[in-house]
């Protein structure tokens, strides 16, 4: 079968697991990705018929396929959540408007609790049970030069021009950069970093988007080569890759995220990275579009449909997830599905920024549930502790679990 018939079978959804493995093989060269993203730029021409070049910049209207993957994928996590709740029409209002609007959380076999959630997240978390007050850190970015620059207290506008490439933060907080100069350096880097209890957004040189989870960081250079874009990371990064072509017309300028143990080849995709230390192991899960797994040793790899999850340690899995559950951060919640308790803690740990202390037998037990991480640490504490599983208390910054 010739490659280009071996890819249209690939972007239907059509491939058996054999040819998803020629697949995999032929992207490992350049004329095989190039020839992949001509496919998936003809798919999205024609499936809109009105989408300029512009429209597929990060400041580019939604494309088609990821409102068609979206669709399916709310779906899904509908299905799954109905099977959990009776309270449906409040979790298919959440799942399709994706509203800022709940602490809703269910816990074990019968507690529900649902409130107003009109606060903003603050900087300052407050336990109401314990009279004491957890607080937050701030994101900072190191500059080329090495100074430290601490966001929160930054007012909107510019932050510095390095390298004739302009930095500035904008109206929503987010960092911004913009090229002045296209003499600019393709050496000097940056890093933004997130501590526990924050998160933050950067729209990088390129107008790629990324959104950092707590105790988190990403480094880039101010302005990407013309070849390749380059990044690393450590802790969780929900991306959002702009789509760029080469200057000879060729093909899209390919996008590259490294972590400590795998680099992530990307074609032009929305997808997150849960990389950090403590977690038993390094999951990356596909939103749209399509990525390409590979340990730093080159022994193993995998690609990615939109919907699935590869996991690292020894080597790679490749498994369907519920994307909703992954990427709930970005949108100020918690989601569980059958998650360990365990899992739960080191949430928390990051977010609250609290010690935890939990027997293994207890750290088994799994929840289901959903709550706005703008809720004190009191408000999950709490509803954990109405499902008579486990006994919690917090001394001082330290989270202790109990039978």
């Amino acid at each position: 079968m010739e490659s280009k018939q071996l890819f249209i079978k690939y972007l239907d959804n059509q491939c058996t697991p054999e040819e998803e493995r020629e697949v995999n093989k032929l992207l490992a060269q350049p004329e095989m990705l190039s020839l992949l993203h001509t496919l998936m730029e003809e798919r999205d021409s024609n499936a809109t018929g009105e989408l300029t070049d512009e429209d597929y910049t990060a400041l580019g209207k939604t494309e088609h396929w990821q409102r068609k993957v979206n669709q399916r994928i709310a779906q899904s996590v509908l299905d799954d959540f109905e099977a959990q709740s009776q309270q449906r029409s409040s979790i298919r209002l959440w799942i399709r408007y994706a509203a800022v609007f709940v602490g809703i959380l269910l816990l074990g076999t019968g507690a529900l609790l649902i409130t107003n959630n009109e606060e903003q997240n603050q900087n300052s978390l407050a336990d109401a049970t314990q009279g004491t007050t957890i607080d937050a850190g701030q994101a900072t970015l190191t500059l080329a030069d090495g100074s430290v620059v601490a966001l929160a207290n930054l007012k909107q506008g510019t932050i510095a021009l390095e390298n004739g490439v302009q930095i500035e933060k904008a109206e929503d907080g987010s960092i911004v950069y913009s090229i002045k100069d296209k003499s600019a350096s393709y050496l000097a880097n940056n890093t933004i970093s997130t501590p526990r209890g924050a998160q933050h957004q950067i729209t990088l040189p390129d107008g790629s988007k990324a959104w950092l989870n707590a105790q988190s960081s990403l480094t880039y250079p101010i302005r990407f080569k013309a070849e390749e874009r380059r990044v690393k990371m450590t802790g969780e990064v929900y991306f959002e890759i702009a789509k760029l072509q080469k200057q000879d017309k060729s093909g899209r300028v390919p996008f590259f995220v490294e972590t400590a143990n795998q680099e992530i080849q990307v074609l032009g995709t929305e997808f997150n990275v849960n990389a950090y230390t403590d977690e038993p192991a390094i999951r990356t899960t596909l939103i749209e579009g399509s990525v390409r797994i590979a340990t730093n040793n080159g022994v193993d790899n995998v690609l990615l449909k939109p919907g699935q999850q590869a996991l690292l340690t020894e080597g790679f899995i490749v498994k369907t997830c519920a994307v909703q559950q992954e990427i709930a951060w970005k949108n100020g919640d918690f989601v569980f599905q059958g998650e360990s308790l365990d899992n739960i803690l080191r949430q928390l740990s990051r977010w609250y920024d609290i010690e935890i202390q939990c027997p293994s037998h207890l750290g088994n037990l799994r929840f289901n549930g959903m709550v706005a991480r703008s809720k004190p640490l009191s408000t999950v504490v709490e509803i954990i502790q109405s499902t008579n599983k486990v006994n919690i208390k917090l001394e001082g910054r330290r989270l202790i679990v109990t039978d």
